[in-house]
């Protein structure tokens, strides 16, 4: 008696896509045209044999060190990362730098604020960096403000240039910093714009 092939319609149904029909028959077709797999050799029949080994445990005094070596290992790696980032952990992350470009008062001269993460008081802690803005007429300051519709509203700080032209200082605007529209420097007591976002 010979052994019946399975017929495709009887397994799948008429109920397929023409694509996907086509894609069965393609592999039911390939899967009937194979031959079975080799007979198991008579040497893999029976799976090899284990070798039974004695498991050997460290001493009960070298189990109460690992513990404490473990421990010291982890203190001294958390001593050399705090030393490696030097406290920077604490430090607040940077919120977003802006980029301010001289005017026709300042030609050449650049600003870069870089303003951090606001605390829990509401400051927002910058740091201000100046380059080509050599040192304003008669000793006077250099001031960073906020602009609204082109008028200075809030002070974040003053400042002086080194004689280079350069200068880095610490600020802090208090202020909610979605309401202004630019961030300008000036000379103390003048509303003539020589940096601006």
């Amino acid at each position: 008696m010979s052994e019946r092939r399975p017929d495709f319609d009887e397994r799948v149904g008429d109920e397929l896509e023409a694509g996907e029909r086509e894609r069965l028959l393609r592999a039911h077709e390939a899967l009937l045209s194979t031959t079975p797999p080799p007979e198991l050799s008579r040497k893999l029949a029976r799976p090899p044999a284990v070798e039974r080994r004695r498991l050997v445990l460290p001493s009960r005094p070298a189990l109460r060190a690992r513990p404490l070596a473990l421990a010291a290992a982890l203190a001294v790696t958390a001593f050399a990362i705090g030393v490696g980032t030097g406290g920077r952990l604490s430090d607040p992350g940077a919120f977003m730098v802006i980029p301010l470009s001289g005017t026709a008062g300042a030609l050449g001269a650049s600003a870069s604020i870089e303003v951090f993460d606001i605390d829990t008081a509401g400051n927002w802690p910058m740091e201000v960096s100046v380059r080509n803005l050599g040192p304003a007429p008669a000793g006077r300051l250099y001031e960073l403000w906020l602009t609204r519709d082109g008028e200075l509203t809030e002070l974040c700080g003053s400042f002086l240039a080194e004689p280079d032209g350069t200068t880095t200082v610490l600020m802090n605007a208090p202020y909610k910093l979605k309401e202004a529209d630019a961030w300008v420097i000036v000379e103390q007591g003048s509303d003539e714009v020589l940096l601006t976002t």
